[in-house]
């Protein structure tokens, strides 16, 4: 596939994600449900991966210089790790507001 139609692949990404983290950022707001502030909280590490992702893409395309003889195809490799990272991170997050959520004593519990 050519430079130019990942990178446009990238675009719709970026684009997506920022309006997916508006949609569930409201809704958190308006609802103060921690599910839906994990879902926000993901959706930024979409984010996030699509920027390095668009990055990256952009970087592999160059061609091979005096100190990448081989050229930069790797740079989407530390791309991918770097999205791991992110995730990571993101689900520390989400367990640490869970776990407050859970233990804080003004919490009701509705039943259904």
């Amino acid at each position: 596939m050519e430079r130019r139609s990942l990178t446009r692949f990238a675009w719709l990404s970026i684009a997506t994600a920022l309006g997916t983290i508006a949609l569930k950022g409201l809704a958190y707001h308006l609802t103060g449900s921690v599910s839906l502030l994990s879902d926000a909280l993901e959706s930024l590490v979409n984010l996030a991966g699509a920027l390095m992702a668009l990055a990256m893409l952009t970087a592999a395309a160059r061609p091979p210089d005096e100190d990448h003889a081989y050229g930069h195809g790797k740079a989407e490799s530390l791309a991918a790790i770097s999205q791991a990272g992110l995730i990571a991170a993101g689900a520390a997050f989400i367990a640490v507001a869970a776990i407050r959520r859970a233990l804080a004593d003004d919490v009701e519990i509705v039943a259904q």
